[in-house]
This record gives structure tokens, sequence and C-alpha cells, in this order.
């Protein structure tokens, strides 16, 4: 055969042309989708990983190693695709493992949610794959000289040379090679931090008289103050809670993360975006609330297990008390498919407001605004209606905030009337682990991000109500948070606020970083996990 002739059978067997169709269309999708998010090395990068397959592909003349990395490429290439079209950026960790751990009608949910014309690009790479199968590089041609031969170590070792010199080593690997070791990694983590998260005992002191002490944290679920008449929403979405005199309604609050997940510890222990302490590390409020003596409830309409919530739910076990009173699913991704209204806690709310013990903490965990949207409210909450698809799914998500505005209205009576009998001190906080995008910016609904987080996933309310007798007995403290009410704020501080707020302390507990202290640090830059100062961008 001629030397030509010769290093085209070579190339074919190196770079079969249907296997580098595979790995490099999802790049060439993704460079034209958001070309900041891809490296042009990138394309560089996986030519030179393919010939983990190839090599030994030439080499053996075994077949299946060429059907073998056919496949891989497809499946994540289909992944990588299908991400860029849905969430305009590449796949992440954390996407592949709600993937991992959904199942068909759960994918078909999200597909549908998410619906966009373009996934019909995946049909075309779903041919692809077939004309890949069918066509393989033909084992019987004959193997090339030494030369060649030589060239196939040397190339690659030279272009990886020059790139180890020349790019941060991330840019050298591939990213699917990132997003599976960066997976076994954090499940190691998580599964070493889930056995790590023990009841800690603290030193707590709750500085407070005799009299009985109460405090509720409700926490919402993908709720936008942007969507709420009582921050200035157009749809009339908070028509009781608008009435409530005894309410603190705080204007400039935001989440520090847009995923459940993350945000909640964040939320409810010594870690924030400054300090970066692990999970696994951290002090919670059931470790300190256990501590100072509180009687400890965590009662949530939330699925127990799944993706989203092992984390959160490993929190909640820890207390006293556990209700998880959504029976309608067996994991936190079909919980989105059922219904399981939040009026659920009432019963187990007065429950535990009923208990005897001296001084209660509860945690009430609603499923607030979570998608499916319509799935989150009864037919008589059913009051907006949209025209096409976008709209229908906006006031299918005003309705859910209608919904909650009357779940969260009736937890504050249930524990109005209940502090009036027993005569307590006592104080609720209601915020939301994130917010909600309703094509409020870039056109887009969710609370995923690609690069930069939209304002409108962070940007949820925040309310303080207590109780008569707390306002009578700390009459600065409440003249303290008034003032404080219109300053800015982000949630992974809630820890030290809650403290405050309750009069326990604890050698973690920081005034400044507490909302509700006269020291309250309002200077803090906000920046929050994408690494991006949310009041300048």
């Amino acid at each position: 055969m001629k030397p030509i002739k010769l290093e085209i059978e070579f190339l074919k067997y190196l770079y079969p042309k249907y296997l580098v169709l595979l790995a490099l269309l999802p790049l060439f999708l993704g460079y034209i989708i958001d070309f900041e998010l891809v490296h042009p090395i990138s394309i560089l990068v996986n030519l030179v990983w393919m010939l983990l397959f190839t090599i030994p592909f030439y080499y053996f003349r075994k077949i299946f190693i060429y059907y073998l990395a056919v496949v891989f490429y497809f499946l994540f290439g289909f992944l990588e695709i299908g991400h860029w079209l849905i969430l305009e950026g590449p796949l992440t960790i954390t996407s592949l493992l709600n993937i991992l751990n959904s199942n068909y009608n759960e994918v078909v949910s999200f597909v549908n949610f998410k619906f966009d014309m373009n996934l019909l690009f995946l049909i075309p790479y779903v041919f692809l794959f077939i004309g890949a199968i069918k066509h393989p590089p033909k084992t019987g041609s004959p193997r090339t000289g030494l030369v060649q031969l030589s060239l196939i170590i040397l190339i690659p070792g030279i272009i990886s040379f020059i790139l180890l010199k020349s790019l941060p080593k991330t840019d050298l690997v591939p990213q699917f090679a990132k997003v599976f070791y960066a997976t076994t990694i954090e499940l190691q983590k998580y599964n070493k931090a889930l056995a790590d998260n023990k009841l800690r005992k603290v030193e707590a002191v709750l500085n407070a008289t005799s009299l009985r002490q109460t405090f509720v944290l409700i926490i919402g679920e993908s709720c936008s103050r942007n969507h709420m008449s009582l921050y200035g929403g157009f749809a009339n979405t908070n028509p009781r809670l608008e009435k409530r005199a005894d309410l603190i309604v705080f204007d400039d609050v935001v989440s520090p993360h847009t995923y459940t997940t993350l945000a909640i510890p964040n939320i409810l222990s010594n870690a924030n975006l400054d300090n970066d302490i692990e999970f696994a590390k951290s002090i919670d409020l059931l470790d300190v609330f256990h501590s100072a003596g509180f009687k400890t409830y965590w009662i949530s309409n939330q699925s127990a297990i799944g993706i989203w919530d092992n984390v959160v739910s490993s929190i909640g076990s820890k207390a006293d008390v556990s209700k998880f009173v959504n029976v309608s699913s067996n994991s936190s991704q079909e919980a989105i498919l059922n219904k399981s209204y939040d009026s659920r806690l009432f019963e187990p709310f007065r429950m535990a407001l009923e208990d005897d013990a001296a001084s209660k903490f509860i945690v009430l965990h609603l499923m607030g605004s979570h998608n499916t949207y319509s799935k989150r409210y009864p037919p008589e909450f059913d009051q907006f209606n949209g025209g096409d698809s976008k709209e229908q799914l906006i006031a299918e998500y005003r309705n859910s905030v209608l919904y909650n505005d009357f779940v969260v209205d009736s937890l504050l009576n249930i524990l109005q009337a209940s502090s009036s009998n027993d005569n307590s001190l006592t104080s609720a906080i209601y915020t939301s682990d994130h917010g909600e995008n309703l094509y409020d910016e870039d056109d887009k609904i969710g609370h995923d991000y690609a690069n930069t987080i939209p304002r409108a996933n962070v940007e949820i309310p925040f309310m303080l109500w207590v109780s008569n007798n707390y306002r009578d007995f700390y009459p600065s403290k409440y003249q303290t948070i008034l003032r404080n009410r219109v300053k800015p704020f982000v949630t992974d501080d809630l820890f030290h606020s809650v403290l405050d707020i309750n009069n326990i302390h604890v050698p973690y507990l920081e005034n400044a970083r507490s909302i509700f202290s006269i020291d309250y640090n309002d200077q803090r830059k906000r920046i929050l996990a994408d690494g991006n100062d949310y009041d300048n961008r």
C-alpha cells in the first residue's frame, strides 16, 4: 500500500469520522450557544483523549473497542446536547446527580416542563449514532509501519506537553472526565457527611427568663418575591399576608444558592459563602437548640429521600421529633409529579405546639412553589389563567404563590392562638430556600443557571412574626428589627439571626451577621455562589 494511502488508513483508525462527530458536536453546539463557557482548546483536548479508545482499537483490531467508544461518546454527547439546549450550559455534577437519581417518568416530566423545539436537534444526533454503528472502520486494513506507529505516541505527547505548559490543568480534561471525576469525589464526601452528621453537643446558653419560649422556622420552596403582591407584584397573590399588621417584611433579602440541597445547609448552619465551612464540619441550628434545652421538631411536606432532600433530611433527622407528611411519593423527583398540599402540615404543627416542653424549636418545610406548579395548590386556588404555554406556566406559579399565602397565614394564625394561650415568648420566620425565574430574565424558567445567577433565582421573601409578649419583653430589640428590615441580607447568615432573636449565646454567634442585631454589618458584599456580586451586576 502506498505511504499516503497508508497514512489515511492510519488516521481513519485514530479518528473515525462518525466518532469524531459524536465527540465534537456537543462542543460546537455549546460554543454557538455560549462561547464563554467553551474553551476552543477543548476540541483539541477531546481529540487527544479519544486516543485512549482508538489506539487500543488500532493495535488490537477488536471491533468491540470501537463500539464501546461510540456508545460512550453518544451517551455523554446526548446528555451534553440536551443540557445545552435546555439549560444553556455544560453538563455539571449537579445535573448528573439529578439524572442518575431520576426514572423515566421524572425525565419526561422535566423535559415537558422545559421543552423547547431546539430539542429536535437530538434526532439527527441519534441518526449519527446509528451511522457510527453501521459504518465502523475496516478491521482488515494493514497496519502501518514502525514510523507511523511511533507518531501515534509522539504526536499526542508533544501536544500534551505544549498544553501542560500553556493551560490550567482543568482545561486539559474533557467535560465528561471532569464531571464523572467530580461526581465520584463528591459522592464520597456526601456519604461521609451523612455518616458524620450526628447531633452535636455545643456550648449553648439560653439567656432568657423563666417564660416559655417557642421559635418556628418556616422554609418555603422556590418562592420568588417578584411574584408576591406583598412585595409589589402585579398579581394579587398575597391577599391574606397583606392584611397582617403584625408581620415585619424585609425588603432586600437574597438566597446564597439556587438549589435546595446547597441553600438549606447554608441557611441552617454556620457555614456561609464567606467561610466555606464544609457541611460535615458545620454546626447547625438543631445542634444549638438541642444543646440549649429546646425540644426540636422537623415537620416536612417534602420527600425524605431523593437527590434534593437527602442532605436536608439528614439535618431534620436529628430533631427530637421528625415527621414527613408527604406520603404520595417515593423520592424527591417523584414528589414533583404528585400532589401533597402544604395544609398537611397544619395538624402536626398544632400537635407540636401543644407539647408540654417549655422551649420548642419547630422547622416547617413546605413544598411551596416547587415545579410542577399546577400540583402545588388545590382547585379552589386556581384563580389565574394564561394564554400561551408561557403565560399558563406563570399563571400556575402565581396560583401556587396564592396558595402559599393561605398556608403561611394559616400557620401564623395557629401559632398566634397557641402563644396567646400559653403566654410564651414566641417568634417565627418565613423565608424561601431560593427564588424562581418565571421568564423574568433571559426568557428562562426554573432556578437553574449556566454562568451567572439570574437575580430572580435568589430574590426571596423574608418576614418575621413575633408575639405581643415578645415585643413587650424585648422593646429595644423590636425597634432594631424594624429599622433593619430595609437593609440587605443573605440567608446564609440566618443561623446567626435565629440565635440572636432567640437570645441564645454560642461561641459561633456573630452579631455582625444577624439582621436583627444593632451591630449588623450591612456593608457585606453579597458575592453569591456564582462568584458575582449580586448588587453590582
